[in-house]
């Protein structure tokens, strides 16, 4: 029996939403560990935009003890299109 809201759909838009408050989160926490601690502490953007795709991991582990077939397609299609669209952008810095 198919769950009621096991769609494609979902899961590309919580593959997309996921990461975005992931970063926004850790720039902000970035931010906050400066403030207190008083010194300047900078992480690299691409290794938070690296982190936040890798939070996916948690929908993904969720979608599939329920039995959310489809919308675990739908994750890891926008997972891997994010992974591929840091790749490109961050590629040639880490490639030379």
């Amino acid at each position: 029996m198919v769950p009621r809201n096991d769609h494609i759909l979902i899961g590309l838009v919580v593959s997309l939403i996921v990461p975005a408050i992931a970063y926004f989160l850790l720039l902000q926490a970035e931010g906050s560990l400066a403030q207190s601690s008083g010194k300047p502490i900078v992480f690299e953007q691409r290794t938070l935009a690296l982190v936040a795709i890798c939070l996916n991991v948690l929908p993904l582990n969720y979608f599939r003890k329920v039995y959310r077939n489809r919308s675990l397609r739908g994750l890891a299609t926008g997972t891997m299109v994010l992974a591929l669209a840091w790749f490109f952008y961050f590629g040639r810095d880490l490639l030379g």
